[in-house]
This record gives C-alpha cells, sequence and structure tokens, in this order.
C-alpha cells in the first residue's frame, strides 16, 4: 500500500511539473501564438513608437534632478 501511494505522489508531481513546462510548443495540433512585440521589419529601422517612447526616456531623463539623494533629511 506505501508503495501505491509513493507511485501515486510521484506520478501526480510529475503531472504538475508537466503542466509547468508545457507552454506553446505543446499545443494542440502544433499551433504557435504570434508573439506580439517582436519586430519583424528586418533590421530596417525601428518602428516610430519606439523612436517616441525612447524620446519620451530621454526628457524624462532630463527632468530627474541631479542632486544626490538624502535620507535623512526629514530627521534634522
Amino acid at each position: 500500500m506505501r508503495v501505491f501511494i509513493a507511485l501515486l505522489i510521484l506520478a501526480l508531481a510529475a503531472v504538475a511539473a508537466q503542466a509547468q513546462i508545457g507552454g506553446v510548443d505543446n499545443a494542440p495540433g502544433g499551433y504557435r501564438a504570434p508573439l506580439s512585440g517582436r519586430n519583424n521589419d528586418g533590421g530596417k529601422g525601428q518602428p516610430a513608437k519606439a523612436k517616441a517612447d525612447e524620446k519620451a526616456y530621454q526628457d524624462a531623463l532630463k527632468k530627474v534632478p541631479n542632486k544626490p539623494y538624502d535620507p535623512w533629511q526629514g530627521a534634522r
């Protein structure tokens, strides 16, 4: 009886591990969902949204004050 319970626990653990590893490759019929966010233009340049995001990031960096942070400022 103990052997049966041990084998049952081992089988359940294997099923749980397979469910975590499964992913898209094991989908029924071999269906692979299209990956969004991947740049498929063949390296011809960045899309307009990526350029706008980069410009917004650089503008935000310019607005950050260039002084060191003082964690004790409120305690003095």
